[in-house]
């Protein structure tokens, strides 16, 4: 008798796997939720836990087991994900980041970002904004096509003969 192979439907992603948490058990996923709410909140192992309702020892073995690391050094790392993004997207002082992701002040900050990151903040943002400068000289041509851009300013008007709305003919 002949096997028949079937593919086997997907099933829809749930919101906490679309959250990046995986197949996640409740309590770490309540958990993780929180502490991404309020990264300058002081939270501890046992206020989590009390939350999460296993002890503190089990919490942090999920958490191991879940992402590899203790509940602590996650929300170190989500700090620094939220760091990182504000170095990206605002001019505020390393300190001044570091003081509104939770941490006490900017060396401590630095130096986790610096352990986490394998780069200090400044150079990070550094690094960042070299390689958007880069990428915006890179852009001197046509995005279709690659040719330069006319040099004056009315060329936003320019319509190819064909009726495409390109830049140039």
């Amino acid at each position: 008798m002949p096997v028949l192979w079937t593919a086997k439907r997907a099933a829809p992603m749930t919101a906490t796997e679309r959250s990046g948490l995986g197949p996640a058990r409740t309590e770490i996923r309540d958990t993780v939720i929180r502490m991404r709410a309020d990264l300058t909140h002081r939270w501890t192992l046992a206020e989590l836990a009390q939350d999460a309702h296993p002890s503190r020892s089990r919490l942090g073995g999920l958490f191991v087991e879940q992402f590899g690391v203790p509940p602590i050094m996650l929300l170190a790392r989500l700090r620094v994900r939220e760091m990182a993004r504000l170095l990206r997207e605002s001019n505020m002082t390393v300190g001044e980041i570091g003081v509104r992701v939770g941490w006490r002040n900017r060396g401590h900050a630095a130096e986790q970002f610096a352990k986490i990151m394998g780069v200090t903040p400044t150079a990070y943002r550094n690094q960042y904004h070299q390689r958007t400068r880069q990428t915006a000289d890179d852009l001197t041509g046509c995005l279709w096509c690659g040719r330069p851009l006319p040099a004056t300013d009315d060329f936003w008007d320019t319509r190819r003969s064909d009726g495409d709305l390109r830049i140039h003919d």
